[in-house]
């Protein structure tokens, strides 16, 4: 889990330490629990009575199939959240509403394959996201939009086609103070392998559907929408692919 896995152990560790039981009721079955920090391992379903006060909440191996809006309005304390080795697939707008004050979010190691561009609204306070080995080829436009604290983000470990659908990310990175990671490319052919940020975007020509490029879901809507460029090529100048060029429309950076 690297850094997710870290300050986990530092919480627990520090849980430990101060002689603590949880009022009753406030340690769903299947949860471990400290003054400020709760475990859960192998839930079937995502547990909702925990004390309002804590700090740091992990969920590993649970049966949840997606994350819906306001999952967790009754925690508004949390400064950590991590998912690791769940099943849920969706994550869904406003998943997230309501934690203010969350500082750490991991989601790694599931089998995420679509997340929706509101997902993470309202996180004003994060700085560290992770969203490493998961099954997403996309992410939609705008999912990075308000998060003004942000300083690292990892998306290593996802199978992304680095067709038209990824320009905006690529456009999106240099333009925030923040350490991206953002692993390679899974597709198309011509590009597998090719490390994203190797990829110029200013060589990117990609059609316009509407006057502008779609933003909802995963950031393609139809097979028009989701040629490869026309030209691409690394930062180093080398030619990665030759496809039949298309206008080019205007995108506007975030």
């Amino acid at each position: 889990m690297g850094g997710a896995g870290i300050l986990l152990l530092l919480l627990a560790g520090a849980g430990v330490v101060v002689a603590w039981r949880p009022p009753k009721g406030k340690c769903p079955l299947r949860c471990s629990c400290s003054k400020d920090s709760a475990l859960c391992e192998g839930s079937p379903d995502l547990p909702v009575s925990f004390s309002p006060n804590l700090l740091s909440l992990s969920f590993v191996r649970t049966g949840v199939t997606q994350l819906k809006a306001g999952s967790f309005l009754r925690i508004p304390s949390l400064h950590l959240l991590l998912f690791t080795s769940n099943s849920f697939s969706v994550i869904e707008d406003d998943a997230f509403a309501g934690l203010s004050h969350l500082q750490y979010l991991f989601i790694e190691d599931n089998e995420i394959g679509s997340i929706s561009k509101n997902a993470l609204r309202g996180l004003r306070s994060l700085t560290h996201l992770s969203l490493a080995n998961n099954h997403l080829e996309a992410l939609p436009r705008f999912l990075f939009r308000g998060l003004e604290t942000l300083t690292h983000v990892d998306l290593r470990g996802n199978p992304f086609q680095c067709d038209c659908r990824v320009l905006w990310l690529l456009q999106w990175m240099p333009t925030v103070n923040a350490s991206v990671g953002t692993g390679a490319c899974a597709g198309p052919a011509a590009l597998s392998h090719m490390q994203l940020r190797h990829l110029d975007p200013e060589t990117f020509k990609c059609r316009a559907i509407g006057g502008g490029f779609p933003d909802g879901g995963n950031g393609c809507q139809g097979q028009e929408a989701c040629l490869t460029p026309c030209r691409a090529f690394s930062r180093r100048g080398k030619t990665l692919s030759k496809q039949p060029c298309l206008p080019e429309p205007q995108f506007s950076h975030l």
